[in-house]
């Protein structure tokens, strides 16, 4: 096998683009890895463990392209470099001739079409805020989906949104569903009467989908950003959204949900949903809340789901007693867990019998987004956590979730196929045996056809659960040997 690189100073390419040709790259014949990034600290540190960081890219910046692979010999590695840099080119000339024919700014785009009343925002974290307020000038409700911007910038594009009977959702707002229209990585579902609000993206994801399979619907999902509960914020956001749903007539039943909160603020939201007069369901991590009139608590997500849906709707596929019986080695006593999703990975490790033996990584963290996409669009740093994983002998459980949507890889499960299996074949060689337990946020209307991926993960032997709740609980039981 042969190493090889080159670096181009100063070319920036968007993550989306770089993870579509390494895809590409890789399918080449000869070619065992490829990877094409900026040469961000936290790309570089990938490469670093990857063996591609070699050559000009060890010195290369955070506005450098590194394309690096692994090939049979020098004539596939010579092969894909010059595919991948043709591959760039073919679309970079395709995005140039699309931006002729678009707006190249907010303003202009308002101009176009000024009945907008929406700007979705998805650029780098350093200039998301200058563009947010430039919406917001122009009277214009903002969806943030960009993160790493300051709270100081996010307190005030809130307050200046309030001031002016705006909305921002955001920053790091993965998801919301308004009037029937996905943003983000909205999941496809039906409309109804249940409304949501979430400091959460894949929190208000797993609602909405164990809503939609029970067989309820969706008025509004109203997201905030992961931080809108935090005592800086305040929760401007979670107040106007619970404002809204309050009179709108289609929302009967209101669900809340967030990452950990600030308990002040937690109890003034709790307050909010009590004066909405209508039946609200909470279900704020690691808050200590106290119920109110009209306002129940619930446990977990699956429990707030159950509690906002009606007589009508059915449950099924979510028990654990279907779980293998395996013999765990003698270190074997740890679930690692790996998760896309921030609030899907709080859930899990709370479910955890004892927690503080467990890792669990959330990878849609500000600190692996930095310079590269979400991992439900990029899983190469997962899934190199897979892989690294299954040589570990303390790992017992690989605990994972796949999040499908709008927006989301179109593949999820097919990218994880080849890491799982690299990691359980590493834990036989060793004579371990490594459980693999998931679930699939996702429903039946998604363009990535949640039965197909369930299919593929099954092929692997991926148990699933229909909920992350239960998920965590399977991983724990077994360890615990409940179910083993």
């Amino acid at each position: 096998m042969v190493e090889s690189s080159v670096v181009r100073r100063n070319v920036y390419i968007d993550s989306v683009t770089l993870l579509q040709v390494s895809a590409d790259v890789l399918g080449l014949p000869g070619v065992e890895d490829a990877a094409l990034v900026m040469a961000t600290e936290l790309n570089r540190q990938v490469l670093r463990d990857s063996g591609l960081l070699i050559g000009e890219a060890q010195v290369a910046g955070a506005n450098d392209l590194v394309i690096a692979v692994r090939a049979a010999d020098d004539d596939a590695a010579a092969e894909a470099l010059a595919t991948a840099e043709r591959l760039l080119s073919q679309r970079r000339s395709s995005q140039d001739q699309r931006a002729e024919m678009h707006p190249r700014s907010l303003r202009a785009a308002h101009r176009a079409d000024p009945d907008a009343r929406l700007a979705v925002i998805s650029v780098p974290g350093a200039f998301a805020a200058g563009e947010a307020r430039q919406a917001l000038a122009d009277g214009l409700n903002v969806f943030l989906f960009s993160d790493n911007v300051s709270l100081e910038d996010e307190v005030d594009l809130k307050q200046r949104a309030r001031e002016r009977g705006l909305l921002v959702m955001g920053p790091d707002c993965g998801t919301a569903i308004l009037n029937g229209v996905g943003l983000g990585f909205a999941n496809v579902v039906r409309p109804g009467h249940i409304g949501l609000v979430g400091a959460s993206g894949t929190g208000l994801q797993e609602l909405a989908c164990l809503l939609h399979q029970a067989g309820e619907g969706i008025s509004h999902a109203i997201g905030t950003g992961s931080h809108d509960l935090t005592s800086a914020v305040g929760g401007i956001t979670t107040l106007q959204a619970l404002e809204l749903l309050r009179d709108d007539p289609r929302t009967v039943t209101i669900v809340l949900v967030s990452k950990p909160s600030d308990p002040a603020v937690a109890e003034r939201v709790m307050e909010a949903a009590a004066a909405t007069r209508k039946p609200v369901v909470a279900r704020l991590i690691g808050a200590r809340v106290t119920a109110l009139e009209g306002v129940q608590i619930a446990s977990n997500l699956y429990y707030a789901a159950r509690l906002a849906a009606s007589a009508r709707a059915t449950w099924t596929g979510v028990s654990p007693e279907d779980l293998p019986r395996v013999r765990l080695g003698e270190q074997q006593r740890q679930v690692r867990g790996l998760y896309c999703g921030g609030t899907l990975c709080h859930e899990a490790l709370a479910a955890m019998a004892e927690p503080a033996l467990h890792q669990f990584i959330d990878f849609g963290d500000d600190q692996y987004t930095r310079g590269r996409a979400h991992p439900m669009i990029d899983p190469t740093l997962r899934n190199h956590a897979i892989v690294e994983a299954g040589g570990d002998p303390r790992v017992a459980v690989l605990l994972l979730d796949f999040i499908l949507g709008l927006g989301a890889h179109v593949d999820p499960a097919g990218a994880a196929l080849p890491a799982i299996r690299e990691a359980q074949a590493k834990a036989s060689t060793d004579g371990r045996h490594l459980t693999v337990i998931a679930h699939v946020v996702g429903t039946d209307h998604d363009p990535q056809d949640m039965a197909r991926q369930e299919a593929t993960l099954r092929s692997a032997g991926v148990h699933l659960l229909a909920s992350n709740y239960h998920a965590a609980v399977a991983a724990s039981l077994l360890l615990e040997g409940v179910a083993a």
